[in-house]
């Protein structure tokens, strides 16, 4: 008689999915969101964006289907109300606006509305603007077009090494988008102590930023990768997966979880979940249910930034 011989398959480990200390909505974003809406159930008629409120692209889908539309241009808003980004507009903007008639409904970020204020104090000290910002972001736009009508000067820098290149004078005041990072504004204003004399620094970065990224680098340490979620124009999510790879680890931004590649995970048992601070808590959790096999971790116990 035979013997029935009894293979053993190699289990497969289960993955331990750690989602980082703070991730997602900030209370900029939020307050936004929640503004746009009461706006619409407040108004009849038309209600559009001004580009989006915030960089994600399933919160704009998700107000859309509430009946918020989103325009590029003024010019594309005929009637009815203008939704004005988180990010803040130029004063020029906010003026065309008016003048074309529309309702004003101003979601900016009190964090980005403090750069603002501050860039105006300094020019009214006879600072001339070393904004540290991504070239082309909206916030920077806005900051951009405050200094200028006050007549002021501002120059945009993004990178330390660009600071020798600058023409800088006897007196600069450096200020930051809120979204920067905070080594980033520190080795900049670094480089600006060294060549200018008269040197006011305003440290403008939001403290939600400085939450979710201290959060994403005590979370890579802790990881074999980590996956960052976010909108693909979403700046401070593309500096949360900066930050973890800068920690050695593997770091993949994705916008949903549908953008997840498998060969990722490959050998990979301790995934990192974070997230940038425009991204809703429900696209987080779908992404930890793909993850963990459709379900949420036991422990799931996801903390938006508090400042």
């Amino acid at each position: 008689m035979g013997t029935l011989l009894q293979l053993e398959l190699p289990r497969v480990q289960k993955r331990n999915i750690k989602l980082a200390r703070v991730a997602g909505f900030c209370f900029g974003v939020r307050r936004a969101v929640e503004m746009a809406q009461q706006a619409r159930h407040a108004r009849s008629g038309n209600i559009t964006s001004l580009g989006q409120i915030v960089h994600n692209s399933q919160v704009i889908q998700h107000l859309r289907q509430q009946g918020i539309e989103t325009a590029e241009a003024l010019s594309d808003i005929s009637s009815g109300a203008v939704i004005l980004s988180a990010h803040g507009v130029a004063p020029q903007v906010l003026q065309a606006a008016k003048e074309q008639g529309l309702d004003i409904v101003d979601v900016t970020c009190p964090f980005v509305s403090k750069v603002n204020r501050t860039a105006k104090q300094l020019i009214e000290q006879g600072y001339p603007i070393l904004l540290v910002g991504d070239p082309g972001h909206t916030e920077v736009r806005g900051v951009i077009g405050t200094v200028e009508s006050m007549g002021g000067s501002v120059q945009l820098v993004s990178h330390p090494e660009e600071v020798s290149a600058l023409t800088l004078g006897k007196k600069v005041g450096v200020i930051s988008q809120t979204t920067q990072l905070a080594e980033t504004f520190a080795q900049i204003v670094a480089e600006v102590c060294r060549r200018v004399p008269d040197v006011r620094a305003c440290n403008t970065i939001c403290g939600a930023t400085d939450e979710l990224q201290e959060a994403a680098v005590a979370l890579a340490r802790e990881v074999d990768v980590v996956i960052v979620i976010g909108g693909r124009k979403s700046a401070n999510t593309r500096r949360l997966r900066q930050l973890c790879e800068g920690e050695g680890v593997p770091a993949y931004h994705i916008e949903t979880a549908d953008d997840i590649d498998s060969r990722w995970l490959l050998g990979r048992r301790n995934i990192g979940l974070t997230a940038g601070a425009s991204t809703p808590d429900w696209v987080i959790e779908e992404v930890a249910r793909m993850l963990n096999d459709g379900d949420l971790p036991d422990d799931w116990n996801l903390h938006n930034p508090e400042r």
